[in-house]
């Protein structure tokens, strides 16, 4: 069992991907804001987790980079999931230290699957 956060300012987003991730045995929290995303990160030490760009105040890309200059955080995999679709936002995404990007509408399962994989990989 694995511990993901998701970070999402959309609540049916957020209680999607908890009855997907906790279906499969992991163990869900969700932040529906940036700043509260990172303090659960940092409070929680999560295994993975799944991060909303498009948001309030603070953005995706801020929670990734506060994310990454946190001690204990730069191998917790993070998976995008975001509306913007273009090849030039998901390559701005990896660059700026995600793990992997998926875009909105999206599969629960894929979602699902996709974490999956980052964790595997991440402990190897």
């Amino acid at each position: 069992m694995s511990r993901v956060l998701v970070i999402d300012d959309e609540s049916t987003v957020g209680v999607v991907l908890r009855l997907a991730f906790d279906a499969e045995g992991h163990e869900t929290v969700v932040a529906e804001d940036g700043r509260t995303g990172i303090e659960l990160a940092l409070a929680e030490h999560p295994d993975a987790i799944v991060l909303d760009l498009m948001m309030p105040r603070v953005n995706g890309y801020d929670v990734l980079d506060a994310l990454r200059d946190a001690d204990g955080m730069q191998e917790v995999p993070v998976l995008v999931l975001t509306a913007v679709a273009l090849s030039s936002e998901r390559e701005r995404c990896l660059s700026a230290g995600a793990d992997a990007v998926m875009t909105k509408p999206f599969d629960p399962r894929d979602v699902v699957e996709a974490l999956d994989d980052l964790l595997i990989t991440s402990r190897r």
